[in-house]
């Protein structure tokens, strides 16, 4: 589903068979250069990733517990806001020459949960405490069709 941030609005939906994984609908979308595509971990697919930066199509999503990168530079963040790193790194794993670019790492600890998170992106312009809401802002799908 596309969700109209401005007024957490679906734009568009695409709906399968169950049988059909959502990766598959998600690689046929054509999304307009500097649109955010924010996923869970089911969506992990390197070569797509590389697809949508090379489209300039930004993506925000949550980083494979097993996944190996190598960390290449290192960003102060605000603890206050929940921030625990701001890294550039590579990814250095099996399928890492699916997507041979930098990527962003941010890590977040849930205040209310005290759940740790990292999410993994391929936007260096935007503040990391504004990529870690932005992926907050997924559930706002969830949300719509309770």
């Amino acid at each position: 589903m596309g969700l109209d941030h401005d007024g957490l609005i679906p734009a568009f939906l695409t709906i399968s068979e169950g049988k059909a994984h959502d990766i598959t609908a998600a690689r046929a979308l054509k999304l307009p250069k500097q649109s955010i595509v924010v996923m869970d971990r089911g969506y992990n697919d390197y070569a797509w990733y590389n697809h949508l930066n090379s489209s300039q199509i930004f993506f925000v999503t949550r980083l494979k517990k097993n996944a190996k990168y190598r960390v290449l530079e290192r960003r102060s963040v605000k603890k206050s806001q929940g921030l625990t790193s701001d890294q550039t790194i590579v990814l250095t794993g099996t399928k890492a020459h699916l997507c041979p670019v930098k990527l962003r790492r941010i890590g977040f600890k849930d205040v209310e949960t005290g759940h740790q998170y990292y999410f993994l992106t391929n936007n260096f312009k935007l503040a990391a405490s504004t990529i870690a809401a932005i992926y907050k802002s997924r559930w706002q799908i969830e949300l719509f069709f309770k």
